[in-house]
């Protein structure tokens, strides 16, 4: 949670340096159009000295800039989170407003103490650090970039690009691919830069090497002349409208306002001279988009480089995990005594010592579903005839069911397969391995990535909880098909790691059914019982993980209570000017 409301905080502040200038906010809390009031300073923070002996024997010392939190900060602040804060977490707007002025000040203190580590080598900029940050910003420019694409388009009477998914969305595939069990590498950490701002790195070497070794899908070099045409325009306009911003920004300096208009002078050049995916790539690596998009995202990189400095160290003792287990299994015992506590924890997703009763049986399975034309079919064909018809008929189209390999996440169309086809494969597969348990889940869940599209069933190792016997009045949680499969397996005397004989037919499509776990009544499981018979994970994994978790949350929690009252009371380097904000609080 730390790391995610670092990131909000930095992502925020980049706002707040496009709208330095913005004085007016249509359906805002605060509206007034004072340009000049919101360039005053709210906050000042004095310089700090600090110095040390590193790990290598060799003496260090840094000082900080002073630093300026500025009114447009704390008002776009307010009118972008204020209601939130009010409406949803119960605060007066009075104690959002001075929420907001701590956040600003907390943010800006914990970016002095990670280059106050940086310079005492504590922590280094990664390769994987310099990646993020670029990403980050060609992420940004590529968002507006859209924006300016689609004012092009829409004045000019043609359709706007519609974008399918997010960057992120673009990298995932349609189904998961299932990780190597492999044993975690070492950071290696690399220095880069050796400046007091830890970031001398942004202009220098190659940047963003990712958009660069694909040169062919750059703005400019793809597509038709249109296209080309709407690159050209757009990265020209994109220029024009950050070389904008950046006269906006409040506290440029002479020489880095002049060293920006020379590289929107270079970049326009560059456009004429050698093309526009050209100025596209040196884009992301000046001084001007460095002020409007980079700082900020450098800011949130080294907030998350110092807490993973704080926490690498937590670590729990064997006393601590058998005490944490001991405790877990005492409350579910006399949790569990409700049966309907049980069914609850029975049915989740969290680990669960103590079976208060055997009424569950767990599976797995592999999903081989009909086609939407096919499901639309079966849903008229039902409502025209009998119950039995229906199913002889949903039986028949099994064998019109057209599946595929998934291959790196996705479906391999060259290689059509029948419901036969992949049966027979798993039968044969599963039959190799009926001696094992532990083989058998193993082989299962090679096979569900392999051919399952459920997406409930990946990467879940016991499966799917089916309750035995309903209560009276219960309603069935599941297919009543897949519900009684389930319970055949205990009902015809199958072991845990066997597949059903037949697959099974539900209005989704066929179900391949393993019989992936069965637990007694009252069986509890050991610190070093594995959770199911694959053997994936240890209880005593699953309950260091939960300790180290709260571990390193408590562990940063500390670390900045004690450096921000630091540099607060022993250092006394902040100072509020409340007469310049006082106005934006209201009587209440």
């Amino acid at each position: 949670m730390k790391k995610i409301a670092c990131l909000i905080i930095c992502v925020m502040l980049s706002v707040f340096t496009l709208c330095a200038c913005n004085s007016t906010y249509e359906n805002s809390i605060i509206t007034h159009n004072y340009e000049r009031d919101y360039a005053q300073v709210i906050v000042t923070i004095d310089s700090v000295t600090e110095s040390g002996v590193r790990a290598d024997g060799t003496e260090w010392s840094y000082t900080s800039d002073e630093t300026e939190i500025y009114k447009f900060q704390l008002v776009n602040y307010i009118n972008s989170y204020a209601n939130t804060y009010v409406n949803y977490y119960g605060m007066s707007y009075n104690e959002a407003v001075d929420y907001f002025i701590e956040q600003l000040i907390l943010t800006e203190l914990v970016i002095t103490e990670a280059d106050v580590r940086f310079e005492a080598h504590d922590i280094f900029w990664s390769e994987e650090d310099i990646n993020a940050v670029q990403t980050s910003v060609y992420g940004a420019l590529d968002s507006y970039l859209l924006e300016i694409y689609n004012e092009i388009l829409d004045k000019s009477g043609r359709d706007k690009i519609v974008e399918d998914t997010t960057e992120e969305d673009k990298s995932e595939t349609t189904y998961p691919v299932r990780e190597e069990e492999t044993v975690e590498a070492e950071r290696v950490f690399v220095t880069y830069g050796n400046g007091k701002d830890h970031d001398d790195w942004y202009t220098q070497g190659e940047w963003f090497v990712a958009k660069a070794k694909n040169f062919n899908s750059l703005p400019g070099n793809y597509g038709n002349a249109d296209t080309k045409s709407l690159a050209r325009e757009g990265v020209k306009r994109l220029i024009t409208a950050l070389d904008e911003a950046a006269d906006n920004i409040v506290n440029i300096s002479e020489q880095d306002a002049a060293t920006i208009d020379n590289e929107v002078k270079a970049l326009k050049e560059t456009i004429e001279t050698k093309g526009v995916a050209y100025a596209y790539m040196d884009l992301g690596k000046t001084l001007m988009v460095k002020k409007l998009y980079g700082d900020t995202y450098i800011m949130s990189q080294k907030m998350t480089i110092l807490q993973n400095f704080i926490e690498e160290g937590v670590s729990v003792s064997e006393e601590e995990i058998v005490a944490k287990y001991n405790k877990k299994l005492a409350e579910q015992v006399a949790s569990y005594a409700n049966s309907a506590k049980y069914d609850t924890a029975a049915t989740g997703k969290d680990l669960v010592l103590y079976r208060a009763n055997n009424n569950y049986v767990y599976v797995k399975h592999i999903l081989i579903p009909f086609s939407d034309e096919q499901t639309s079919y079966l849903t008229s064909y039902k409502e025209l005839h009998t119950e039995e018809e229906y199913l002889a008929e949903r039986e028949r189209m099994v064998n019109n069911i057209v599946a595929y390999e998934h291959v790196n996440g996705e479906d391999d169309t060259s290689n059509p397969l029948t419901v036969a086809q992949i049966w027979s494969e798993i039968r044969a597969t599963m039959s190799r391995v009926s001696a094992s348990a532990y083989e058998a889940e193993r082989a299962f869940d090679d096979l569900i990535y392999k051919y399952n599209t459920d997406p409930g069933i990946f990467n879940n190792e016991l499966g799917y909880g089916v309750k035995y016997k309903l209560n009276d009045g219960e309603s069935e949680t599941y297919m009543s098909e897949f519900a009684e499969c389930a319970r055949a397996f205990r009902n015809e005397g199958y072991k845990v790691g066997q597949i059903y004989d037949e697959y099974v037919i539900t209005d989704y499509g066929v179900h391949v059914m393993y019989y992936s776990a069965d637990f007694n009544g009252g069986e509890i499981l050991s610190l070093n019982s594995y959770t199911t018979a694959g053997r994936y994970t240890l209880v005593k994994d699953l309950i260091e993980e939960e300790l180290l978790e709260a571990a390193t949350s408590a562990a940063y929690t500390v670390w900045q209570d004690e450096r921000i009252y630091y540099y607060r009371n022993t250092k006394d380097i902040v100072t509020l000017k409340e007469k310049v904000y006082k106005d934006l609080y209201v009587e209440e």
